[in-house]
């Protein structure tokens, strides 16, 4: 009997762009992709204001549900982003409530959950 890889799945979370009938590793490449585009058109839509030079990551953590509903389950960063930049938690989270519907990941034809971290570069510069 093969082994059955709990840690991975079959079919990868994906939004309406992407296809299920590609590879993979392309599933998740366009899965990755889409997310970091909705993250990154919402933090260029912000004016933020720093007082020191900012280079850093900020790590959010989320998990997409067997029905695709995603949640916030954690936002890692450091004490310098969380006090240059407090408001970033309660955007990102708000942001993340209004992300298109995803269709949940499948192993061996189920729906089940599964959980993403997303890094978040922040580069700034003081003037």
């Amino acid at each position: 009997m093969a082994e059955l890889n709990m840690n991975e799945v079959d079919v990868y979370p994906m939004f309406e762009d992407c296809d299920e009938n590609q590879p993979k590793q392309i599933q998740k490449q366009c899965f990755e992709g889409e997310i970091a585009a909705f993250y990154a058109g919402i933090l260029s839509q912000q004016q933020f204001v720093v007082e020191d030079d900012i280079n850093d990551t900020v790590y959010v953590y989320f998990l997409i549900d067997k029905t695709g509903i995603i949640s916030l389950q954690k936002i890692e960063k450091s004490a310098l982003i969380a006090q240059a930049l407090p408001q970033l938690d309660s955007l990102l989270q708000k942001k993340t409530d209004s992300i298109p519907t995803i269709f949940p990941a499948q192993k061996q034809g189920i729906k089940v959950a599964s959980k993403f971290v997303l890094p978040i570069i922040v580069n700034s510069e003081y003037k």
